[in-house]
Order: structure tokens, then C-alpha cells, then sequence
């Protein structure tokens, strides 16, 4: 049993390394105490308008965590936070696959991981742009 336990913390670190990783989420963690952000009314719309599907079922990104422990970062805020700065200087299509591509999303309690890109229609992929291209203009 003991052995269980120190394999799953080392697991456990291991996800963690990597989730923290894929994104600078230290200012907007240090930042979510409540407090409206720059971007909010945009991880709104991504919230309410992507999703990931999972043989079937629509997971909203307003509705999925990050996977940062103790944090109540949602993806939608998350994503907002990271590609809001980037929406003057316009963003193609690909520059939001990288990005998603880059995201790790954990399956199964962690027993698979995929990428953001991978669990996304291809239309969803499609809505985040044109919503980046929307808020672009504002």
C-alpha cells in the first residue's frame, strides 16, 4: 500500500509539472481572487460557445478546470487570459491550433492525456477563432 501511495504522488507530480507547464498561470491564479479581469467578458463568450466532446458528451470550457491544483481557473478564463493580449496583433487559425495543441487535458482521472486539440471539433476550433477575430475588432 505503501508503495501504491508514493507511485501516486510521484504521478500526481508529474501531472502536475506538466499542466503547469503548458501555460504561465501564475499571474492569473495570483489574480483570481474575485476580481474582474481584462478579458472576462471574451472567457465568457469561449465558455459559452466551445466545448470538447467526449464520445458524445459536450464538456463547455466555461465548466472545465484547468487541472492546476487548488485553483478555480476555468479553461474559458484561462484561454481568454492567454490569447487576449495576442488579439491586436491578429491570430490566425493555426496560432490558435498551436496554442490548443499545447494543452494537455487529463482523461480517465489522468490514466490518459490528450490535448485540447485533439477533444475539440474541428468547429469549435473554428468558433475560438472567430471569436478572437470578433474581439480583435472591439
Amino acid at each position: 500500500m505503501l508503495a501504491l501511495r508514493k507511485q501516486s504522488a510521484q504521478v500526481a507530480g508529474h501531472a502536475a509539472c506538466a499542466v503547469d507547464g503548458w501555460l504561465d498561470l501564475t499571474k492569473l491564479v495570483a489574480g483570481s481572487s474575485g476580481s474582474k479581469t481584462p478579458y472576462e467578458e471574451f472567457a465568457s463568450a469561449i465558455g459559452r460557445d466551445v466545448y470538447v466532446d467526449i464520445a458524445g458528451w459536450h464538456l463547455y470550457l466555461r465548466d472545465m478546470g484547468t487541472g492546476i491544483s487548488g485553483s478555480s481557473l476555468k479553461m474559458s478564463q484561462a484561454l481568454a487570459q492567454q490569447l487576449g493580449p495576442q488579439l491586436s496583433r491578429g491570430l490566425r487559425e493555426s496560432d490558435v491550433e498551436v496554442l490548443l495543441k499545447k494543452i494537455p487535458v487529463k482523461l480517465g482521472a489522468g490514466k490518459l492525456k490528450a490535448s485540447l486539440y485533439d477533444v475539440m471539433p474541428s468547429m469549435c476550433v473554428g468558433d475560438l477563432v472567430r471569436l478572437c477575430e470578433e474581439y480583435a475588432r472591439r
